[in-house]
């Protein structure tokens, strides 16, 4: 029998209260409470081969499992000195409880404050910082315990407007990652970097911008011998064009196209050059049916020892059809090729020095607005991944169902203050940055 959310009943007070509280003190006041439950056919990420190969399986069998969720999420704009300089906060609170893999229960939230400030017609910027933690994403079944993720971010950004046609823009960030486990410790990491670029806009809203980042990224909890094979720290100096085409009313285009230099801190043989390229189509057949197409050639990291980074090329397809004011559909398709740099101490022949993966998935959603902030809604998606060179494969189905309900004082202010950020959908595809 699956646990009740201890948190629910405080939840469910928060939500009747609210309504009640005086509206002065935000121009924009939102809080969101949603409950749901998920069939997830492997939590764990199994791979096929698990199932005949024991010694894989270490303290769990591969299952599926039902997750029962409850999340509140809430937002509010406050004005400072005007509608445009202003704080905008945000945040979310949830807990998760699974029927068999009960060691993976455990509390997801963030929270996020930012400062926009406006100087004149010419001058304006923000500034920002955040906190959130979430559940490990699992890799093959290696790892069965519980391990969370805490993630730090924080950032300033500028805008100087020289002209009505060209603007400068600049920014200051840092982040950082830490897991919970020992096993993955050596994967938390501090970055810091900046960026500047110079923007042009075109009277028909067409945009270019060319400008150069640098980040600085260190791994402070390795060890010598993780150092030894993995280094201490990394520097990217990325030299990148932006660029926006409106083509039409219905169509636009957008792409970045960047050259990424990597220079590791003590094994230089590993430096390289890496591309970053992402190219994205929008299509707007009607008020009601809209269409994203979405190409992509760019690095990550991966929580694996064995691998250095990869480099993903793929093409994504999202949908969105409004069928009526209270019903809509969404689905999405993905088709990704990985080549995943190996550290040389594990495949030392020529040919093992990378390894490739094929990735292909489909999702499908839809909601139904039941009265004016109550919705029901579907999430789901199959996914398969598949080794080039032993054949291992990875197969994982998730569908979820759920109730949310929203308040807003101003219709349209939970988009416009991105609380869909702290939510995870299945259905569509995680849009690339």
């Amino acid at each position: 029998m699956m646990k009740t959310n201890k948190y629910l009943p405080q939840l469910v007070c928060v939500l009747a209260v609210l309504p009640c509280l005086p509206a002065s003190a935000a121009n924009e006041l939102v809080l969101q409470l949603e409950t749901a439950l998920t069939r997830d056919t492997n939590p764990l990420r199994f791979t096929d081969q698990a199932n005949t190969d024991p010694g894989l399986v270490s303290s769990a069998q591969k299952q599926a499992d039902t997750v029962a969720a409850a999340d509140l999420r809430f937002g509010a704009i406050v004005p400072v000195l005007s509608d445009q300089t202003r704080l905008v906060l945000t945040g979310s609170l949830g807990n998760r409880h699974y029927k068999n893999y009960s060691q993976l229960d455990h509390q997801t939230g963030g929270a996020d404050l930012a400062f926009d400030w406006v100087a004149g017609h010419a001058l304006s910027g923000r500034i920002s910082a955040g906190k959130s933690k979430r559940l490990f994403q699992y890799i093959n079944g290696s790892l069965t315990e519980r391990d969370l993720s805490h993630e730090q971010r924080a950032g300033s950004d500028w805008r100087l407007r020289i002209n009505n046609d060209f603007l400068l823009a600049a920014s200051l960030s840092r982040s950082g990652l830490d897991y919970d486990l020992p096993v993955n410790q050596l994967y938390n990491f501090r970055e810091h970097s900046k960026q500047a670029g110079l923007r042009y806009t075109s009277t028909t809203g067409s945009m270019l911008e060319g400008g150069l980042r640098w980040s600085d990224t260190e791994f402070p909890q390795r060890t010598e011998a993780q150092i030894t094979q993995l280094d201490r720290a990394y520097k990217e100096r990325e030299a990148y064009l932006d660029a926006e085409w409106n083509y039409s009313v219905k169509t636009v285009f957008s792409t970045h196209l960047g050259l990424i230099k990597r220079s590791y801190e003590t094994l230089s043989e590993r430096d390289t050059n890496l591309l970053n390229t992402i190219v994205r189509g929008t299509y707007l057949y009607s008020p009601q049916l809209r269409f994203d197409l979405q190409l992509f050639d760019r690095p990550f990291s991966i929580v694996d020892p064995a691998i250095l980074y990869v480099q993903t090329k793929g093409i994504r397809l999202d949908s969105s059809w409004k069928y009526s004011p209270k019903l809509q559909w969404n689905a999405s398709v993905l088709w990704q090729d990985s080549d995943q740099k190996l550290i040389p101490r594990f495949d030392t022949a020529a040919a093992l020095q990378s390894r490739k993966e094929k990735l292909q998935r489909l999702g499908f959603g839809g909601s139904y607005l039941i009265d004016r902030g109550f919705r029901l809604f579907l999430d789901s998606a199959y996914e398969r991944t598949q080794r080039e060179a032993d054949g291992v494969q990875l197969k994982q189905a998730i569908i979820k169902l759920g109730f949310e309900y929203t308040y807003e004082n101003i219709a349209g202010s939970a988009a416009r203050m991105g609380l869909n950020r702290y939510q995870q959908f299945y259905s569509a595809t995680e849009a690339t940055k």
